[in-house]
């Protein structure tokens, strides 16, 4: 079951993403291109030359000028960046246009269009000698250079010549023009470009050379940008492994070149001026030839009464050849020469029109449409207007938008027929009536911020950066209840970057135990959130990703729907949610957010921080925690190294044997950091936000940091038997094996005396296990009479312990524990010494009644094996049997016959919550506990403190539902009417009969094999 009942929670096929979603508007069918097609604004201007003021419009805008355009103003250019719609634009255009019989009209698409195909498009348009002899040119000039590598060396060779023979140029200032005469001569660039040891790097398959020549043959692919292939001055930057194999002129030149940037940038100018009269020699066909196949289809169409329509969804697919194509456009008709109305709509980024246009396009443009808004021009823009068709479109699919589209019905909308469509648009929101999910307009916000280098809105990247990888990739995720996934925010991460940075609000999202479970709900209020720090969102969003709310947090107020349609707006920067004004946080709190978040941290930050640290931890230094008294720690190299505050480390490639590390991995270490960096500048904690919780937290990390110190740094003293010791010290490790300490069934010495004095495990699992809580309890604490102390407990043995090995000076105090010393004893295992004479009589019968206590628990044997279920008999994995039953009740339910008593969800929910690890948990629980009698005292002790009480819980209640689904399965298979079953299910019920009596004996052990079931159902 999911949020949207029977139904999965994901509403769309992953597969149709890809089909929807593609990388060229051109690759979509006419269903699905106009299913999505959104308005987007467009500045609209009369003059080529100015790039401020104009009128913002939409797509009709351009339909009409297109329609309304003048003979003598041909071009209609259509400017923007690369990725922000001018080929969807053309396509819109080309699918809207209604041309007159007497217009013919040429689509010239931006991909896979070679020179030839280009040229041939235009020749479909021609007829006669001329036509036939500029076909056949054509075909022959481009198959003599079909051979890539052969175009390439080509293309090298045209290029050394024409920069030797036309690079020299007399205008320019002076130092110019002795430049280009260096670059021009043979032992300038023509030597760099003919040399065998730079080849490699000038003919590199992501070099413009090798690009080029690919486009001219096979046009231009998904993954090449917009502009025209040429020279920048980074592809001259040359170096190479073995240059002194290079010849002196090309070693001198590549060296002036790689010294200097501006040098660089002339040579690259250099070198593109002569890329298109190179690529006219290299194929045989130049813009003298387009120019003049334009020219006689123009005369031919006029004689027809016709004229010419072309649309270009890339203008610098024409480089090489561009200028006979612009001549061509621009020729005006005479008496002596009678050319047809020529017209031409073309999508061209818009560094190529201003840089690289000649003056005659500019006088000849009748309006430009520019996808790139001016600053300071408003025009709203709603990037969930435009993603929520997308997400409809997908959700549809592909066939039915395209059949939709055959019968001429409107746009099918995906939500009328979700069983949570009012809950989903409530919480997730909706444009429109499409809804948004799986995102809302914060998400969708922020994911596409990720990926906006300069603030603004790019068609290109939103559809397949943001929505194609969430809906393809993330569709599993989200069904299977692992979403939002670890990729989802490595994808999106910098639109977020500045959400949850605190490790508190952090930490209350977090659900103890359930480390991806937490980890999910951090991600979905980093992303999906409205507020400032920690908060649950509406519950909708939290049932439809798996992610239960924390309970007495505060909540999301739900998005107000919006239902206003999507208007011409301005492709602006997107924005997130403005959170309500907090005050903000202390510098070095805000340091310790920026190094966990980001990993870098200043030096002085570190400075201020490790002094904080250092005097905390100095003032915990003190014999009652082990450690040794103050006066220790004052750099008396007679008594040991003091403690220092660059023992306080923060580089995580030090911590390893660092006295006392700062993990950044170490959320405990990193909340008390953070803590104690607001305390020190409220210099209480009373106005610390908070304050009383993380003061608790923060005196227990400085307790573990005092005692990381200690052992490291305090110490050794010569070894002494000391008997009473060694009865502390067993009955103390006896103790922390009772507490189910791990280090104390340990066999190393610091494990043990690790164990002897560390924090007792927290075990909030142990509410069924009245008998060990009741143990523990005594180990821990003592005992009173009113006032008098009747019995000590550990706190009390720890101090004792510490009196008979520490270190003093003079006559003093004790200052610190003798590690050698307490070492000395635990390796020599001995065991029931002897009590001298001067140990108190309180600690004598203390300790004998604590042993026998332990010695006495056998008793909690049965409580413990109450509790943890045989699986024995369970006949395979626990998943696979659970499965199978499953297949059984859904069978059952599917044909109607599910007996009353069996609940699938909830079975479902029993077999869900058992995690992987429990059966192994429970199967090595069960079998210590069955061999009980064969233990030793301490195995006894450590399977009575095993963590296998939450697995056991989960795993006995999914087998008693289990059992009794069974049992009521083969009832109602024993007992159902002959006729009924026979007539309806007689063929599955004998497959069913077998199959269950198979579940029966894998889950019940024989000690269930009794005749209580049927009789309870009798």
């Amino acid at each position: 079951m999911s949020w949207r009942g029977n139904l999965p929670a994901a509403c769309w096929d992953a597969h149709e993403a890809s089909a929807i979603i593609p990388v060229e508007a051109e690759s979509t069918s006419d269903g699905v291109f106009l299913a999505t097609h959104s308005t987007i604004p467009i500045t609209q201007r009369d003059q080529v030359d100015s790039a401020r003021g104009g009128a913002v419009v939409d797509e009709q805008a351009l339909l009409r000028a297109v329609q309304d355009q003048p003979a003598d103003q041909p071009i209609i250019p259509i400017l923007g960046k690369s990725g922000t719609g001018k080929s969807h634009l053309v396509r819109w255009l080309r699918a809207h246009l209604e041309t007159k019989e007497s217009t013919r009209l040429i689509f010239v698409p931006k991909h896979r269009m070679s020179l030839r195909g280009i040229l041939e498009l235009i020749l479909e348009h021609a007829s006669g000698e001329r036509a036939d002899e500029l076909r056949t040119k054509v075909a022959t000039a481009v198959d003599a250079a079909a051979d890539e590598k052969t175009a390439q060396l080509k293309l090298r060779n045209a290029l050394a010549v024409n920069i030797e023979t036309r690079g020299n140029r007399t205008d320019g200032s002076p130092e110019e023009i002795e430049l280009r005469s260096y670059l021009a001569s043979p032992g300038g660039l023509p030597a760099l470009f003919g040399d065998d040891v730079f080849r490699s790097r000038l003919l590199d398959q992501n070099g413009p050379i090798a690009r080029l020549v690919r486009e001219k043959l096979s046009g231009k692919g998904d993954e090449d940008k917009e502009d025209a292939f040429g020279f920048t001055p980074d592809d001259l930057n040359l170096s190479v492994d073995d240059v002194n194999r290079a010849g002196q002129a090309a070693r001198e030149v590549a060296g002036a070149l790689t010294s200097e940037h501006s040098f660089r940038e002339l040579a690259a100018k250099m070198i593109n001026e002569q890329l298109g009269p190179s690529v006219s020699e290299v194929f045989g066909v130049g813009g003298d030839d387009l120019k003049q196949i334009l020219v006689d289809v123009r005369v031919e169409l006029d004689k027809q009464g016709l004229e010419l329509l072309v649309l270009i969804e890339d203008f610098s697919i024409f480089q090489g050849i561009q200028g006979g194509l612009i001549d061509a456009i621009t020729l005006i008709s005479t008496e002596a020469q009678k050319l047809c109305p020529m017209r031409v709509v073309m999508a061209v980024t818009t560094g190529y029109f201003i840089n690289q246009m000649p003056e005659t396009v500019y006088t000849r443009t009748y309006r430009v449409f520019d996808l790139d808004l001016p600053d300071g021009m408003n025009a709203s823009f709603q990037p969930t207007g435009f993603a929520s068709r997308y997400l409809n479109a997908v959700r549809v699919g592909a066939s039915e938008l395209d059949a939709a589209h055959a019968r001429e019905e409107e746009v099918p909308n995906a939500c009328e027929q979700c069983p949570v469509n009012a809950a989903c648009h409530s919480s997730f929101g909706q444009v429109d009536g499409y809804g948004l999910f799986p995102f809302n307009q914060a998400a969708l916000d922020r994911a596409i911020k990720s990926h906006s280098t300069d603030g603004s809105f790019v068609a290109r990247n939103v559809l397949t950066r943001v929505l194609r990888p969430v809906l393809h990739r993330d569709q599993a995720e989200i069904n299977n209840g692992r979403f939002p996934s670890e990729g989802f925010a490595n994808d999106f991460r910098g639109g977020a970057s500045d959400r949850l940075t605190n490790i508190e609000d952090q930490f209350k999202l977090r659900s103890p135990g359930d480390e991806e479970l937490s980890e999910r709900r951090i991600r979905l209020v980093r992303f999906w959130g409205s507020g400032p720090g920690a908060e649950n969102l509406a519950p909708t969003i939290h049932d439809a990703f798996d992610v239960t709310p924390i309970d007495d947090l505060g909540d999301a107020r739900p998005p107000t729907p919006d239902s206003r349609p999507t208007l011409p707006t301005k492709p602006s920067a997107t924005s997130t949610p403005t959170p309500q004004p907090v005050a903000p946080d202390p510098p070095l709190v805000k340091a310790v957010d920026g190094w966990l978040a980001t990993g870098n941290i200043l030096q002085g930050e570190i400075n201020d921080l490790r002094n904080i640290v250092f005097q905390a931890v100095r003032q915990r230094l003190a014999f009652e925690d082990g450690y040794g008294g103050d006066s220790l720690w004052g750099n008396d190299k007679a008594l040991a190294p003091g403690f220092e505050a660059k023992m306080v480390e923060f580089s995580q490639a030090k911590i390893a044997d660092a006295v006392l590390p700062m993990d950044r991995s170490n959320p405990d270490d990193m909340r008390a950091l953070r803590a104690l960096a607001w305390a020190n500048h409220k210099n209480n904690w009373a106005d610390v936000p908070d304050g009383e919780r993380l003061q608790r937290l923060t005196e227990t990390a400085i307790d573990r940091w005092a005692s990381r110190v200690g052992i490291k740094l305090l110490p050794p003293q010569r070894p002494d038997n000391d008997t009473e010791l060694a009865r502390l010290v067993e009955v103390l490790l006896s103790i922390a094996r009772g507490l189910g300490i791990a280090d104390a069934f340990k066999s190393d010495t610091t494990s043990r005396i690790r164990a002897m004095f560390a924090p007792v495990p927290d075990r909030p699992d142990l509410e069924s296990r009245a008998g060990l809580r009741a143990l523990h309890s005594f180990l821990e604490e003592g005992a009173r009479s009113g006032s008098t102390v009747t019995r000590v407990g550990r706190g009390q043995l720890q101090q004792r312990l510490l009196r008979h090995a520490s270190f003093s000076q003079g006559s003093g105090k004790p200052l610190a524990l003798d590690l050698s010393k307490v070492a000395k004893v635990v390796r020599s295992g001995v065991t029931g010494a002897p009590w001298p004479a001067s140990t108190p009589d309180l600690i004598r019968s203390s300790v004998s009644t604590i042993e026998a206590r332990l010695a006495s628990i056998d008793s909690l044997h049965a409580e413990a094996s109450n509790l943890v279920p045989d699986l024995s008999d369970l006949g395979g994995e626990l998943a696979d049997v659970a499965s199978e039953l499953l297949v059984l009740v859904n069978e059952r339910a599917a044909a109607g016959a599910l007996p009353g008593g069996i609940n699938p969800a909830e079975l479902q929910a029993a077999v869900k919550s058992v995690k992987p690890g429990d059966q192994r948990k429970v199967e090595a629980a069960f079998a210590e506990l069955s061999r009980w009698d064969q233990l030793t005292h301490d195995e006894k002790l450590k399977v009575l403190n095993g963590d296998w009480d939450e697995p056991a819980r989960r795993v006995g209640a999914w087998l008693q539902m289990a059992r009794q689904t069974v049992r009521l399965l083969e009832h109602s298979l024993d007992n159902g009417s002959p006729s009924d079953v026979q007539r309806e299910y007689a063929e599955a019920r004998d497959q069913l009969v077998a199959d269950l009596t198979a579940m029966a004996d894998s889950i019940c052990p024989p000690a269930c094999d009794d005749s209580s079931g049927a009789e309870e159902l009798a």
